[in-house]
């Protein structure tokens, strides 16, 4: 905070309206681009087929929005909005998904009456731009933050290569249980 000192010899803090003003921004960009994201996410659910693979990505998307949201709940606070800006803040990012389910379900809906190679190629187009921005969400925005920081950065990739060999693990079990169900 600016410090200014006033005929009396005190020192009070300057007006936080200036201070906060830039978090308060900062904010904002961050619940928009939350909210973009959730949009994919939703898109990404929205374009499932089988009902079980439905469930699963909207499980696994729960869990995470549940985390990112506490985290989300805490940067409000900390760039001090008042309780309506929380909410509306809040209420943004958690309609978000559900908008993306929405709207993918639409277009698929839409498209069910005519060709299935035009509805396979919008899924898969939808599908392809949900997994382009999580992939680039994750390298380009989270992990060089994290490598960018410099700290503990041999735990990170400890943890980064532990986080992938967990997820191909995931998948091969995944896979495996398919073929041996069908």
């Amino acid at each position: 905070a600016v410090v200014s000192t006033q005929s009396t010899g005190s020192i009070n803090s300057a007006s936080t309206e200036t201070s906060a003003e830039p978090k308060r921004k900062g904010v904002g960009v961050l619940i928009f681009a939350l909210a973009v994201h959730s949009v994919f996410e939703g898109l990404a659910i929205g374009v499932e087929a089988k009902t079980t693979t439905f469930l699963q990505l909207a499980g696994a998307i729960l869990i995470h929005k549940c985390v990112v949201a506490f985290a989300v709940g805490t940067r409000l606070i900390d760039a001090g909005l008042m309780l309506k800006g929380i909410v509306i803040s809040l209420t943004i990012f958690c309609i978000s998904t559900p908008i993306g389910i929405a709207v993918a379900m639409g277009i698929l809906e839409t498209l069910a009456s005519g060709s299935h190679i035009t509805m396979a190629l919008v899924s898969g187009l939808i599908q392809g731009l949900s997994t382009g921005f999580f992939l680039y969400i994750t390298f380009v925005e989270m992990i060089c933050d994290e490598i960018r920081d410099g700290k503990d950065l041999p735990l990170k990739t400890l943890f980064l290569a532990i986080g992938v060999l967990i997820i191909a693990i995931s998948t091969v079990v995944h896979n495996y249980s398919e073929k041996m169900q069908s």
